[in-house]
């Protein structure tokens, strides 16, 4: 490190040394004046204004004065020829003295602006180059959002025409009896245009055709359980919330006391249909994943949300401006 900052490569350094060389030559041009200047006054207030000191004082004190001038004009005589010598003698490459001597000896505002040239355009190709990795990032970044795309694309395409990637979603599931408003059509979803959450099953929801006592449309808890035993297949878990039919009173209660754009409008929530449903994640089979949840640390939701399109099911909220990586919904869904 000391070795780079004694090479004349650092505009900085060039030009503090040049200073330092323009200070000592004006140091050493300028001292004759000041000693003619101070000589001038000694032999006024000798000679003319007849103060008390005698000759030899005048001249004790004069040659004193040509002394210490002459001391000082040495300095930077002495400074820049020993710079000159050692820089010439030439000790080789990792000898500091000479390196610096070499530099002090080359520094000039011709070498600083060299200098300060050729650090711009560094500085301009590394910027030039941080600008082309980041759109080399970005082009990558949109190849994966393509691909991703593409792939929930197909699963759509393969849901329509019967294809099931997995073999345990059948979309071509139809069930013309409305459930809470919900029917299926060719593995569509066809909710209501509102309102939700009024024709919930309530307690004994099994008791009423309904597969689950949570209150679930029937097809859509098939898939979740299919996704939860996919999960379980690859080493996570994954479960879901008893809240299968939220009432509208309850949506009401989320509204009121939720901050705003937080919960949806009471009678617009899909959990009031039965086919939404808030899901918890699982780093593994046994332990669940705290709230400052990522890809990264909760590998189990990376696989359900890269998984999930499989099972006829999205995440529609992970980019909404309140980010809910945890709401679930079928693929296929239109309002009636």
């Amino acid at each position: 490190m000391f070795q780079v900052l004694l090479l004349c490569d650092q505009s900085v350094m060039v030009r503090a040394i040049y200073f330092f060389k323009t200070f000592l030559n004006i140091l050493r041009f300028s001292l004759p004046l000041i000693l003619i200047f101070m000589l001038t006054i000694d032999f006024y207030k000798g000679m003319i204004i007849g103060e008390n000191d005698d000759k030899q004082q005048i001249i004790k004190k004069v040659g004193n004065r040509v002394i210490a001038c002459i001391i000082v004009f040495l300095v930077p005589t002495i400074v820049n020829l020993t710079m000159s010598i050692i820089n010439k003698a030439g000790y080789g490459n990792g000898n500091y003295f000479q390196e610096f001597a070499s530099c002090y000896d080359e520094a000039s505002l011709e070498l600083v602006k060299k200098l300060e040239s050729e650090e711009d355009l560094k500085l301009s190709e590394i910027e030039e180059q941080k600008r082309q990795e980041s759109i080399i990032l970005a082009a990558d970044y949109q190849a994966k959002e393509a691909a991703k795309k593409e792939e929930n694309r197909k699963a759509y395409q393969d849901s329509q025409s019967g294809v099931s990637p997995n073999g345990s979603y059948s979309s071509n599931l139809t069930d013309l009896n409305k459930q809470n408003g919900v029917y299926i059509k060719n593995g569509t979803f066809y909710k209501p245009s509102g309102p939700s959450g009024k024709g919930c099953p309530g307690s004994n929801a099994t008791s009423k055709g309904y597969n689950n006592s949570y209150g679930y449309n029937n097809y859509f808890y098939i898939m979740l359980t299919n996704l939860i035993k996919g999960a379980k297949d690859a080493g996570y878990n994954l479960s879901i919330s008893s809240q299968g039919c939220r009432s509208y009173k309850t949506q009401v209660e989320y509204y009121q006391s939720m901050e705003k754009g937080r919960a949806a409008k009471p009678g617009n929530s899909r959990h009031g249909w039965g086919i939404a449903s808030d899901v918890t994640f699982y780093k593994n089979a046994t332990t669940k994943c705290g709230s400052k949840r990522t890809r990264s640390n909760c590998p189990g939701m990376a696989w359900v949300h890269d998984n999930a399109y499989k099972y006829g099911l999205k995440f529609p909220l992970l980019n909404a401006s309140y980010r809910e990586d945890w709401h679930i919904e079928p693929i296929n869904l239109k309002t009636y």
